[in-house]
């Protein structure tokens, strides 16, 4: 029998250093450019002014077919606050955050994390007072794997000449840079692309900081090459990061000409609540969340409508850049702390293009970073998403009221109880912004023409009418307005109805130049009980149909000629059909539910307007 005391050693330690290695570089992160948000993060956090990502690439090898530059080093330099020697050593351990709730970065893992997501080796050089006397420590996965357990004492050392030529923020009396090297987990081949792709994203996630005029923060991106050992920046590759804001509401910013300088969105709406619970630690805590909801101006959805010269025109404005870049934006943005977390599309339905014509943006404070659930490498908040599509029937108890089952989340501390009117809010502006999309564009499409005589059914109507009033003797008195005060009216009038102003003049000059007397017109409408509206405005009778009522999108939708739409013809006769039949059976159930005293009434009246019906088709037919 052979000598226990022989065998080799055995590592019993709970967390082998080589497995634990490898396993904190799946930390979550979406792709390369999330990871450099991390660092920005921290730069913002120390109060910097001008924060820069350097991007080094070695040129490609000579005499080698189809060889392309290779990233060699990416950096992150800015003119904050910079570190203390502790602060500095601290700011490479994971979960070592500070409780700041003011902060962007609170949970002490994004630094460590982000960088071993990406490279092998990450240096920080830090410095309050010059670069000259800064201080230097690095994290190196190797080392952890060969057994490393502490974080290495800072040194002493100046910031390579290197980086000095290709950073403006050396300049400055404090600062920091974080460098990745051993770079084996970035995503794109060559700096022009991780730029590309990183600027769009600081754009719309840092947007709030670069557009706050008193902030007067700047974040730059750079393309350096390494030659023999040294740094050489091109001035013509040092670009400014814009705005991508997916509310469209600011300029200017990064979105294709002509956007680039004017809002491509209108304000929708906007709400604020005021959030108050007390967490798991008894401490009271309280934040507030700010919606912002906005929609596509007509003259980006619409090139008649445009005052200004568009580069060409677009049959389709979803084929256009603005579009494109409208596609990309797609969602409900969610912002913390002036810092976007993520853009949700799970309010999105992805089998609808016209989707990206709308946007929402959801601000709140940290505070609230439990009821949301925001997890640690601050790319979602999973418990307000899950809101997405939230129907109050799916967790209420048998018999329980809306009001009652508000109550008992509240009781047993679950935080839907703060969040459910908001996600109702927004599901309510979301439809709302949909139904006036519809509108606009059913505006530029054209009017409903008899397929035969090719007449609009406003003077068809108008025909049958005046031929009424004629049999029954009656004839037209002048009215005591103007043909301008007249078009004002109707234009009020179809404004008070969310008609855009655009439309509102054209279908107000219209109507008057052409002495119609009754306007047929889609609205957006919020009461989805009432299908269809009936005002008066002087002789002028206005039928405005509710765009957001099921009788609209089940019956004039279906047979609304739209090339879009890939359904048959024989499809959308069917689905018409079938929705008319519902809509009669809808009156005979309101009359049967009727009290006996009250069904005369009903009779007589669907009598009346069976009688108008037959009168109407049976003039125009002959």
């Amino acid at each position: 029998m052979g000598n226990i005391d022989a065998q080799p050693e055995l590592d019993f330690s709970i967390f082998p250093s080589k497995l634990i290695a490898e396993a904190l570089r799946d930390s979550g992160y979406k792709d390369t450019d999330h990871a450099i948000a991390e660092l920005i993060d921290n730069s913002i956090d120390a109060d910097a002014s001008h924060v820069e990502l350097i991007v080094v690439d070695r040129p490609p090898e000579p005499g080698v077919r189809y060889a392309r530059a290779q990233t060699h080093e990416i950096a992150v330099a800015d003119d904050g606050s910079g570190m203390d020697r502790t602060t500095l050593r601290r700011s490479l351990r994971y979960g070592d955050g500070r409780p700041d709730r003011r902060r962007i970065g609170r949970f002490g893992v994004g630094l460590p994390n982000s960088s071993m997501s990406q490279c092998r080796r990450v240096d920080i050089w830090t410095w309050q007072n010059g670069c000259d006397n800064a201080m230097h420590c690095h994290l190196d996965l190797d080392e952890i794997k060969d057994g490393a357990t502490e974080i290495a004492e800072p040194r002493d050392e100046p910031l390579p000449d290197r980086w000095r030529t290709v950073t403006s923020s050396t300049s400055e009396s404090t600062g920091t840079l974080v460098v990745w090297s051993r770079l084996d987990r970035v995503k794109w081949q060559g700096g022009k692309k991780t730029l590309e792709h990183t600027g769009r994203l600081c754009g719309r996630l840092y947007r709030h900081f670069i557009n706050d005029p008193r902030s007067r923060r700047t974040i730059t991106l750079a393309l350096a090459m390494e030659l023999d050992g040294h740094y050489v920046l091109n001035n013509d590759d040092i670009q400014a990061c814009l705005p991508n804001d997916p509310l469209y509401l600011m300029t200017p910013s990064s979105n294709a000409v002509p956007f680039h300088d004017r809002p491509m969105f209108r304000n929708f709406n906007d709400r604020r609540w005021t959030v108050e619970y007390t967490n798991d630690l008894g401490i009271q805590i309280s934040g507030d969340i700010q919606v912002t909801c906005s929609m596509a101006r007509e003259d980006a959805i619409n090139q008649q409508k445009s005052n200004v010269q568009w580069p060409q025109s677009y049959g389709n404005p979803g084929d256009s850049p603005w579009g494109k870049d409208a596609n990309r934006n797609l969602g409900v943005s969610i912002v913390r702390a002036k810092r976007e977390l993520e853009l949700s599309t799970a309010w999105v339905n992805n089998h609808e293009p016209t989707e990206r014509w709308w946007s929402v943006e959801v601000k709140f404070d940290p505070t609230l970073d439990e009821v949301f659930g925001v997890v640690n490498n601050k790319q979602h908040a999973h418990r307000f998403v899950n809101g997405a599509g939230f129907d109050w029937h799916d967790i209420a108890n048998d018999g329980e009221t809306s009001s009652e089952l508000l109550e008992r989340l509240r009781a047993t501390g679950d935080y839907r109880a703060h969040l459910i009117e908001v996600w109702n809010w927004i599901k309510e502006q979301i439809t709302r912004m949909r139904s006036e999309r519809k509108a606009i564009v059913k505006g530029a499409r054209g009017r409903t023409r008899h397929p035969d005589t090719g007449q609009d059914v406003e003077d068809a109507a108008t025909g049958i009418i005046k031929n009424q009033s004629e049999k029954n003797g009656a004839t037209d008195q002048p009215l005591s307005m103007t043909q301008e005060e007249k078009e004002d009216q109707i234009k009020q009038s179809l404004e008070d109805h969310r008609i855009a102003t655009n439309d509102a003049a054209v279908i107000a000059k219209d109507t008057v130049i052409k002495g119609r007397r009754v306007i047929f017109q889609s609205i957006p409408g919020t009461d989805t009980r009432m299908f269809f509206h009936v005002r008066s405005v002087g002789d002028v009778i206005e039928v405005l149909l509710n765009a957001n009522h099921a009788v609209h999108r089940h019956l004039f939708e279906a047979l609304d000629d739209d090339p879009s739409d890939g359904e048959r013809l024989s499809e959308r006769l069917n689905k018409a059909s079938f929705s008319l039949k519902m809509l009669l059976i809808a009156w005979a159930r309101y009359e049967d539910k009727l009290p006996l005293d009250e069904k005369q009434r009903a009779e007589d009246v669907r009598m009346d307007w069976g009688r108008e019906a037959r009168d109407f088709l049976q003039t125009y037919e002959s």
